[in-house]
This record gives structure tokens, sequence and C-alpha cells, in this order.
């Protein structure tokens, strides 16, 4: 049990990494804030563990459903109607190597989105689909004392996706960006059925290509709350995250109506994970509605992760 609980509270970074696209593409381009790539709510049960050693591969759709564009002071000033669908698949390796005491691992995500955009305020329709910034994180630590799991890692995005600065609607967003991420899991009492956990998300931007504009810092806080079932196969419970841009977007190409203006918004809703070793298979499936939101879209994200498991066999004990 205790092997496998270590699993179950663990292999799920894979898919709390890979979950990282280009938050509604570029919409915010000419109507709101710029657009980080990381999206608030991309994890949740257990996001502060790391996967132990083995090979993970992982599908992960996401459905991002966008009702409303909310003014600087939270009100309604638009109600668009964009889908944005994301096809990621990721892969991410955990070696049986120390560094620091830590689990020493990398991943690789490869995004393909599809947007279908229709708004009353811009009186148009566009569409766009096609391959969105690759994401690569080439140091991804995690340590195990006790109850508690932690995790640090480093990555970057690669602007890959086609990027046209004269377009509202883009499959990537256009820039490089360094993202660091920290955070915790704790199971909660001796039998390790309720757990928490909380994670930090820091985006540093450059600027947007053949455009005077440099996206502003922005930090996202993602926790969680849960209970495992079903002889420590399936976790259960909420999760929730909050997001805030810390810095106001620069440069000379900025709208004048935006300068200054920095954006904000939070999220919660249910979550279910189930690992079957047996299968070598893992599932995660996760709703968030967005409220308080301020100077940027709102509307909700439901996630889904498959993961096939390839775990690496123990080391034997000296």
């Amino acid at each position: 049990m205790e092997v496998f609980l270590k699993l179950h509270a663990r292999v799920f970074l894979v898919i709390s990494v890979a979950l990282l696209i280009p938050a509604f593409l570029s919409v915010h381009r000419a109507f709101g804030q710029q657009a980080g790539h990381y999206i608030g709510g991309a994890t949740g049960l257990e996001n502060g563990s790391t996967a132990p050693p083995g090979f993970f591969l992982s599908f992960l759709p996401v459905v991002e459903r966008v009702d409303a564009l909310k003014g600087p002071g939270g009100a309604t000033i638009a109600k668009p109607d964009i889908n944005v669908i994301a096809n990621m698949v990721a892969y991410a390796v955990t070696t049986q190597k120390k560094i620091l005491g830590a689990d020493y691992g990398l991943s690789v995500i490869i995004p393909v989105v599809n947007t279908r955009f229709t708004a009353n305020l811009f009186n148009a329709s566009a569409e766009s689909a096609g391959l969105s910034d690759i994401y690569f994180a080439p140091l991804v630590f995690g340590w195990e004392k006790g109850n508690a799991n932690y995790t640090v890692n480093y990555g970057f995005y690669a602007p890959s996706g086609d990027f046209d600065p004269a377009s509202p609607l883009n499959p990537g967003l256009g820039f490089w960006e360094h993202q660091i991420q920290a955070g915790a899991t704790y199971s909660i009492g001796k039998p390790k059925l309720w757990n928490t956990s909380f994670l930090t998300t820091w985006e540093i931007n450059h600027s947007k290509i053949g455009l005077a504009v440099t996206p502003g810092p922005m930090l996202t806080g993602e926790y969680s709350f849960g209970r495992r079932f079903d002889k420590y196969q399936m976790n259960a419970g909420i999760a929730g995250y909050g997001y805030k841009k810390l810095s106001a977007d620069s440069g000379s190409g900025i709208n004048p109506l935006l300068a200054g203006i920095t954006d904000r918004s939070f999220g919660i809703g249910p979550e279910w994970k189930y690992t079957k070793l047996k299968w070598r298979l893992g599932f995660d499936l996760r709703y968030e509605q967005q409220f308080a939101v301020q100077a940027k879209t709102s509307g909700s994200v439901f996630v889904i992760g498959i993961t096939y498991l390839d775990l690496a066999p123990p080391k034997p004990k000296k």
C-alpha cells in the first residue's frame, strides 16, 4: 500500500506540468491584457508532488469555454463565444539519479490547439488551428519527507507556434517565457487518506516577436483538498486557483487604454483521479468555474488527463 500511495501521490505531476498552453491564444492582444502561457487551474489534486522514477506519456485534452470579457473593475463589457480546444502530448521521465537528495526528471509538452471565435463586440468570426508553443522542462526535482512531498522545477516556452502580429487570433503567443514552479503535497494522518497541496507558478516573459510589447510577470497559486478511496487508487476532492499579473505590460505597442492595468482571475471546482497499475494507466478529470475576474476573459475550464505509466523497477536495498 505504501508503494502504491507514493505512486498515486506523485504520478500526476506529468499532468500538472503538461497542462501548459497559451491561455486564450492571443485574443487579449487588442482587447485585454497580454496572456501568458500558463492556464490557472491547470493543476489540481496532489500538484505539489513529482512522479516516481519511470517514463510517462500523457494525452491531455483541455476545453476552455469563454463567455465573458471583463473590464478592469470586473464588469462585463462583452459576451463573446470562444472555445479553445487544446490537444497536448506530454513526455516525461523521472530518473533514478539523485541531485541534492531529490529525484531528478525532465519533460516536454507538444500542444496542438483549435480555436473557434465569434463575438458581438468584434462583429466577426474566425478559426485558428495549429501547433502552439512547445514547453521544455530540463529541471524537475522532487523530495519526499514523512507525509510530505515537495517539488521545484524550471522550464521554458519556445515561440514555435504560428504567430502573426497583425492577427488577433494565433496558435502561438509569439514570445519566449521562463517558468518556475514550487509546491508541496501533504498527506494528513497515518492512513494518508486525506491530502492537501499547493503549487506556485511564476512566469517571466520576453518581448513579443514583431511587437513592441512585453507581457508583465505573472503569478498563479493553485490549491487542492481531497480524500483517497478504493485502496488508494482513487482521489476525489476540490481544486482551485488564484492568478494575478504582478506588474503591467510594458512597451510602446501597449494600447493606451490598457496602460498600467493588471489582470486577475480565480477558479474552483471538483476533481476526480484514478490510477490503475494493472493497466498502467492514470486518469484525471477536473472542472473549474472562474470568478472575480478583472481585465481578461472569463468562463470555465474542463481538463481530461490520460497517462501511460512505465515505472522503473525499484533499486535493491543495500
